[in-house]
Order: C-alpha cells, then structure tokens, then sequence
C-alpha cells in the first residue's frame, strides 16, 4: 500500500490463536529472508513512539506496519527481493514466517512501527 508519494507501507497482523487473552507490547522484529532462508540486509529499525500495551482476546487482531520507499525515491538502491518476511512479535523468541509477496527495501529506508490494536498497521 502506498500512502504519500514514494512511501511503501505493508501492515503485519498478528491474531491471537489461543484460548487465552495475550498482551502485544512494543515492536516486531523483522527481517527479510531470500529463498535459501540467508538474511537480506539489517533487520528493520523502529520507527514512531511506543504505543500502549494491547490486550488480544482469543481471535483478537493486533498490526504494525513496515515502511521502506519506491525504488528511485534516492540514490540509494534496493536491496535483491525476498522471498519470506521473518516477524518475531513483541516480546516473543519465536519468529513467524510469511511470504514477501512483491515488498523490496529501497531506498535505505526499512522501518517497523510499533504494535497498535485492529487489524490497519
């Protein structure tokens, strides 16, 4: 998703599958993974102030959101594509995997903002 020109937005949701209420603190941890499992680059920096603490019910929802530039917004060029995003919640020692679909880190900028309620990043 694209909001103002040249930025790039990718919202990360995390649902709690359990059968008891959890509390998202903080911000992921992301990186960018090619197709041999190898880390492309540096893990994604903070980015924004820390927000509340979220309380997630079972089948609650809670996002963040990874913010690089459209290729070309610098000098700077973009990293090689990846293929899975490696996320590790807040507070948590057990990485998440998903596809990276078409996002690519250019322009030096790779960010994670901090974990806030719903489902919008």
């Amino acid at each position: 998703m694209d909001i103002g020109a040249g930025n790039v937005y990718l919202p990360l949701v995390f649902t709690n599958r359990s059968t008891t209420t959890c509390t998202l603190t903080g911000y992921p941890g992301v990186s960018l993974l090619d197709s041999t499992g190898a880390v492309i680059g540096d893990p994604a920096t903070r980015r924004g102030p820390t927000r509340s603490p979220v309380s997630l019910p079972p089948g609650g929802s809670a996002s963040s959101s990874l913010h690089t530039l459209n290729e070309g917004m610098n000098d700077t060029p973009c990293r090689r594509t990846a293929a899975r995003i490696r996320v590790y919640p807040p507070d948590s020692f057990d990485a998440m995997y998903v596809s990276a679909r078409s996002f690519r880190v250019c322009g030096g900028v790779f960010e994670v903002e901090t974990t806030q309620s719903g489902t919008g990043g």
